[in-house]
């Protein structure tokens, strides 16, 4: 696939999730569930949490990455893209994710048994699409 194809590709499979993050929002609405990210900074205030440890690079599962630092109502609570995320970064990311390009690692912040992007959002909605 050209590096043109394989960003019409990445545009589209943006478009698509854009939309299921409006279905999931809409969803939300109607049945009350909560749809956005967990926001660090409400889950580190009411926990007291204040340490921060280096733990060096590690593998993380996806599904343990609940929130954000900053940008939890830029994505949903799957890191579907909602109107604050970039559509062109997000799909630079895309594309270079599936090829031999790659990305760096994303920085997260751990409390108890799950964490939150400090750095990395559209890396980490990329990765769950």
């Amino acid at each position: 696939m050209t590096t043109t194809q394989e960003h019409v590709v990445a545009v589209e499979k943006y478009k698509r999730s854009r939309t299921s993050a409006q279905v999931s929002d809409l969803l939300g609405l109607v049945t009350g569930e909560k749809t956005d990210l967990v926001s660090y900074d409400e889950v580190a205030k009411r926990l007291h949490a204040r340490q921060q440890v280096e733990m060096g690079s590690q593998m993380v599962p996806l599904d343990q990455i609940v929130g954000s630092v900053g940008r939890y109502r830029d994505f949903t609570r799957t890191f579907l893209p909602r109107a604050g995320a970039n559509a062109e970064r997000w799909a630079r990311l895309d594309a270079a994710m599936n090829s031999l390009e790659g990305f760096p690692p994303v920085e997260l912040f751990k409390i108890g048994e799950v964490y939150f992007v400090r750095d990395g959002n559209h890396r980490v909605s990329v990765a769950r699409a």
